[in-house]
Order: structure tokens, then sequence, then C-alpha cells
């Protein structure tokens, strides 16, 4: 598929993600594209599975 401008403005949102509650400074998907991770200001790391779209893990531990 090529990514015109047509094509990128029928993209709609899928999820939202909210349990970070600053900023967000990373955000990656799993190879596979199942899991996705965060990390935020507020020192949090979460988890999420996209498939069933809740967090898998969730810390305010620094690491």
């Amino acid at each position: 598929m090529k990514l015109t401008d047509s094509v990128l403005r029928s993209f709609r949102v899928a999820r939202v993600f909210c349990e970070n509650s600053e900023k967000i400074n990373c955000f990656d998907f799993s190879p596979n594209g199942q899991t996705v991770i965060s990390s935020s200001n507020d020192d949090s790391i979460v988890l999420y599975d996209c498939q069933e779209e809740n967090n898998l893990y969730y810390s305010c531990d620094v690491l």
C-alpha cells in the first residue's frame, strides 16, 4: 500500500492508551505487533496487550 495523503487521511484512532499520567517519552511495538510498551515522565512503564485491550504490566518503580 502506498501511503498517499488520501490514505493517511482515512486512518482513524483504533485505541487510546491512558495508563501513563504524564507525557509519553517512548512507545514501541513488539515485532509481532501484539504488544506495546510505553514509558513516561511519571516514571511508569506499561506493557499493553493490543489484542485484549488491557495492560499486561504496570510499574511506577524506577528501574
